[in-house]
């Protein structure tokens, strides 16, 4: 039994129950970082970008994290 793990990774979310998990973990996530950078006096735009590159890791890390959990079936070669 062999995952295919280049599809666990690298395919869209295709459910609307994922692409609800991915937009709240990439907002609530995005938040926590960005509130840092609120406070300082770096610009706007930058701490935006800053901010972004983490949440979008961990959302999308969470995304592939529940596939391999709860989809496994789905993704055997």
């Amino acid at each position: 039994m062999k995952l295919d793990l280049f599809r666990i990774f690298f395919s869209p979310p295709k459910s609307v129950y994922e692409r609800v998990v991915l937009f709240i973990m990439l907002s609530v996530s995005f938040c926590i970082f960005f509130t840092p950078f609120r406070f300082s006096e770096i610009n706007p735009l930058q701490a935006g970008l800053y901010a972004l590159f983490p949440s979008v890791s961990i959302s999308w890390g969470w995304i592939v994290a529940m596939r391999y959990m709860f989809r496994r079936g789905e993704f055997l070669i």
